[in-house]
């Protein structure tokens, strides 16, 4: 994912291959990645040297240690264990900071206004995700209809997911966190979306997660399954980012919403519980966008 990028057209794609697919590339020869890969076996073994690999055997290697990994939950707790085993939150605390500083670079800024434009566009945004991941979809709902985007979320399985996705439309937007497998819901959820023509944002950190192909925009966040960093970390802070974004886009339906959240308030409740945009960390955002939509004086 980050030297890809500068390569020559015709090696990207085969390092783009190997970043989505490391099970089909653990499993391949480097004539089939080729035909993959519409190249040739030079350009896929040129692709593995300029990766740092010393050839194919030592590329194959290294994706096929990636997918036992990533699939393995003894290994991946045995290896938290023992990063933590001394001075755990100390651990914990350093791998998330490392996380995010990497997801920095794993989600282009084009991608991310991309899924902030679809979910303000939406009519009303649908969250799903699995337990325990799916508190996150919770999140965002709840944050995003505070400042005025229709939003609901559901984590079920079987045939309840039929329900949930039922009322989903054109008009709609669907997020998925899928932080590391696809599960047979998520697939679904995805599918059913395409169907209606609704747009699809997926939230994940597995690069080689078949579903990718067929959502609108994928928001990769770095890897946390080997180190002792929650899996759910990175998927609540870009949760929380489109939900700024996505008011910050909206300034006026935030702050209207607000106030009438505010007004309801005191009719349910005899505290005091007036919510403001600073409590929710969106004052300086929204004032930014409200200063730059040519607003009158007065609304300024």
């Amino acid at each position: 994912m980050r030297i890809g990028p500068s390569l020559p057209a015709a090696l990207e794609r085969v390092a783009t291959f190997f970043a989505q697919h490391p099970d089909r590339t653990a499993a391949s020869s480097a004539v089939e990645i080729a035909t993959f890969t519409g190249t040739s076996d030079a350009s896929v073994i040129r692709t593995a040297h300029a990766l740092g690999y010393s050839g194919m055997k030592d590329l194959k290697r290294a994706a096929l240690n990636l997918v036992s990994e990533r699939f393995d939950p003894e290994k991946v707790l045995e290896q938290r264990i023992e990063r933590v085993r001394d001075h755990a939150l100390t651990g914990v605390i350093d791998d998330t900071i490392q996380a995010h500083a990497r997801t920095r670079h794993t989600i282009p800024q084009e991608t991310w206004d991309h899924a902030v434009g679809l979910l303000a566009e939406a009519r009303r945004v649908f969250c799903y995700g699995l337990k325990p991941v799916g508190f996150i979809g919770d999140y965002m709902a709840h944050m995003l209809n505070r400042v005025g985007v229709d939003a609901r979320s559901a984590h079920h399985t079987g045939v309840l997911l039929a329900d949930y996705l039922l009322p989903l439309t054109a008009d709609d937007a669907l997020v998925v966190f899928a932080p590391i497998r696809q599960f047979d819901e998520v697939a679904a959820a995805v599918r059913h979306a395409k169907s209606v023509d609704a747009p699809v944002v997926l939230i994940t950190e597995a690069i080689g997660m078949p579903i990718r192909s067929e959502v609108d925009c994928t928001l990769t966040t770095s890897p946390t399954s080997m180190s002792a960093a929650s899996d759910q970390v990175l998927p609540l802070t870009v949760a929380h980012g489109l939900f700024l974004g996505v008011a910050a886009v909206l300034p006026h339906r935030a702050t209207e919403t607000m106030t009438r959240l505010n007004e309801i308030r005191p009719t349910v409740s005899p505290q005091k519980a007036t919510l403001t945009l600073e409590d929710l960390g969106l004052a300086q955002v929204v004032r930014a966008n409200a200063v730059d939509s040519n607003m009158n004086e007065d609304d300024k």
